[in-house]
C-alpha cells in the first residue's frame, strides 16, 4: 500500500522534499493511517509533520476523549500537535446552515490557520477511494456538471493533498492491523441522518449487488475522466476570455452577446459560470439556475434588461453587451427604495441560502437547500418546501401589490392574491402585513397560508428549498 501511495504522490506531485505538512487527523482509521504512513516516509522525503485536530463540540465527552487520543498519539510519534474546539450546533443555529456544511467550512478554516501559523507547504487529508465514489454519487444526485462529477482532486489549490485517494478501505484496516496502530470509531458514521452515510450503507451496497460489484472503482475511474475533461474545458474557457481581453479581477466585466452566442452551448455555460464565480464568495455557490437567468436575459427579444443574482451580483443587458458586476450600495439602496415605494412597504432580496429579517414585521425567514426528500417534513403554516429548480430567480419578499397572482396548490389556474384574501375573509387592514415570497414570474408562497402549485415537490424534484419563519 505504501508503494501505491508513493506512486500517487509522484504522479500528482503532491509532496516535495523538505515540505512541512499539516496532517488533518480526526482519530478515525483513515486519518490515523495517513499520519502513520507520512511518518514512515518522512525520512525519505525529509518531511516535518504537524498534526491538526478539530473538536466539533457535537459529541461532548466522547469528542474530548478523541482529541486527547490524537494528542497522545502525536506525542508518542514525536509529532507536534495543534487543536481547536468549536461548537457546531451553536453555529448551525446562528447561520441556518447544515451541520455537515458548517463542519466542513470550520475544518478547512482551522487547517488553513494552522498552515499559515507554521508556514506549511501542504495540508494532507485522509480521503480514500470509497470516499471519492461516495462524493461522485452525492454530486450526481445534486445535479452537478463535470466540475462535481470529477470528485475530490488529488491536489487542490496547490496545498491540499489526498495521498490515500487510490487506497481502498480494506487496505487501510489491513495496514493498521499489521502496524498494530489503534484508532477510534466515530459513531456518527453509522447514523443515517447524513446523506453520505445513507449512500454508503444503503445505496452503494444495493447498486453493487444489483448492477456492478466493482462500482466504486468504476466511479473513481469516471471521476478521473471528468477531471481531465473539466481541465480541458477550463483551459478552453480561459483562452476565449483572454482572447476577448476579459480580466476576471476587473470590477465590471463586459462581453459582447454576439461573441458569446457564437460559442458551443457548453462553453457559453462555462463562460457565464466562470464570470459569476468571480463575484461569489470563495468562487462557490453558483449553479445552473443562476446560469439560466443569464441565458434568459441574453436570449430575450428585448434589447435591455437586468437580473439581480445572489451575492449582490448584478447582470445588465444593453443591446449587444452583457455587463456583470457587483451591486454597489447605491444600486442596492435605490433598488430597495423603489421596490418599497412600489410595494407600499417592505422589500427584501433573497439569496440561497439566506436568513432575512423583516424589520417592519419583526419576523425572520430562513432559506436552506436540502438534498434529499427524506429531510422534508409536512408543510406547516410557518414552513414550506419547494422544488428549487422550478423557481425563477431572483427571489424577493414583499407585501401584496395590485395584480399579484398565485397558482394555489392543487389548482389548475391562477388566482389574484386579493381574491384569495377575500375568500379567506382576511381583514383588508392586515393584508399588507402578510409577506409574499415572489420569484421572477409570480408569487410562490403566501407566507403561512398557501404554496404555489408551480413549485410543489414531486418525485422528480432534485433540489428542495426549505423556507421557514423562525
Amino acid at each position: 500500500m505504501i508503494e501505491k501511495i508513493k506512486k500517487a504522490i509522484k504522479k500528482h506531485n503532491m509532496i516535495e522534499m523538505g515540505d512541512l505538512v499539516i496532517v488533518a487527523v480526526s482519530g478515525g482509521p483513515d486519518s490515523i493511517s495517513l499520519l502513520k504512513i507520512l511518518e514512515m516516509i518522512s525520512g525519505e522525503y525529509r518531511l516535518k509533520l504537524i498534526t491538526a485536530h478539530l473538536n466539533h463540540g457535537i459529541r461532548g465527552e466522547t469528542a474530548d476523549r478523541e482529541e486527547q487520543f490524537v494528542r497522545q498519539l502525536s506525542q508518542d510519534m514525536g509529532v507536534e500537535f495543534e487543536s481547536r474546539k468549536i461548537h457546531v450546533p451553536s453555529l448551525k443555529k446562528a447561520t441556518g446552515k447544515s451541520i455537515e456544511e458548517i463542519g466542513r467550512e470550520e475544518r478547512y478554516r482551522f487547517l488553513a490557520d494552522v498552515a499559515v501559523k507554521h508556514g506549511a507547504q501542504k495540508i494532507a487529508l485522509g480521503h480514500h477511494l470509497h470516499d471519492q465514489a461516495e462524493t461522485v454519487i452525492m454530486n450526481f444526485l445534486r445535479g452537478s456538471g463535470t466540475e462535481g462529477l470529477k470528485g475530490m482532486l488529488p491536489v487542490r489549490d496547490g496545498m491540499f493533498v489526498r495521498p490515500l485517494l487510490c487506497v481502498k478501505r480494506k487496505e487501510i484496516f489491513d495496514f493498521l492491523e499489521k502496524q498494530h496502530v489503534t484508532y477510534v470509531m466515530d459513531p456518527s458514521n453509522d447514523s443515517n441522518i447524513y446523506l453520505r452515510n445513507r449512500i454508503r450503507h444503503g445505496l452503494i451496497p444495493e447498486l453493487k449487488k444489483q448492477f456492478n460489484p466493482n462500482l466504486e472503482e468504476s466511479l473513481v475511474n469516471m471521476a478521473e475522466i471528468f477531471r481531465l475533461e473539466d481541465s480541458f474545458m477550463k483551459s478552453v474557457t480561459d483562452k476565449i476570455l483572454n482572447g476577448w481581453g476579459i480580466k476576471l479581477f476587473d470590477e465590471k466585466i463586459i462581453i459582447k452577446i454576439s461573441d458569446l452566442k457564437m460559442q458551443h452551448p457548453s462553453i457559453q455555460n462555462r463562460i457565464i459560470k466562470t464570470i459569476l464565480e468571480r463575484f461569489s464568495p470563495s468562487s462557490k455557490g453558483i449553479g445552473f439556475d443562476h446560469i439560466k437567468v443569464i441565458l434568459r436575459l441574453i436570449d430575450s427579444d428585448k434589447p435591455g434588461g437586468r437580473a439581480n443574482l445572489p451575492f449582490g451580483i448584478n447582470a445588465r443587458r444593453e443591446y449587444d453587451e452583457l455587463c456583470i458586476c457587483r451591486q454597489t450600495k447605491d444600486d442596492i439602496d435605490s433598488h430597495a427604495m423603489y421596490a418599497r415605494e412600489k410595494s407600499g412597504g417592505f422589500f427584501y432580496t433573497v439569496s440561497i441560502p439566506d436568513r432575512v429579517h423583516i424589520e417592519e414585521l419583526g419576523m425572520t425567514v430562513t432559506f436552506e437547500l436540502i438534498q434529499t426528500r427524506q429531510q422534508v417534513m409536512l408543510n406547516e403554516p410557518n414552513r414550506a418546501y419547494m422544488d428549487y429548480e422550478e423557481i425563477i430567480l431572483p427571489l424577493s419578499i414583499r407585501p401584496m401589490r395590485p395584480g399579484d397572482r398565485i397558482q394555489p396548490l392543487g389548482m389548475v389556474g391562477t388566482k389574484k392574491i386579493k381574491s384569495f384574501f377575500i375568500d379567506k375573509k382576511y381583514p383588508q387592514g392586515k393584508r399588507k402585513k402578510i409577506p409574499l415570497l415572489v420569484d421572477g414570474e409570480s408569487v410562490i408562497w403566501i407566507a403561512g397560508m398557501r404554496l404555489s402549485e408551480r413549485v410543489k415537490i414531486t418525485n422528480k424534484s432534485r433540489q428542495i428549498l426549505k423556507v421557514e419563519i423562525v
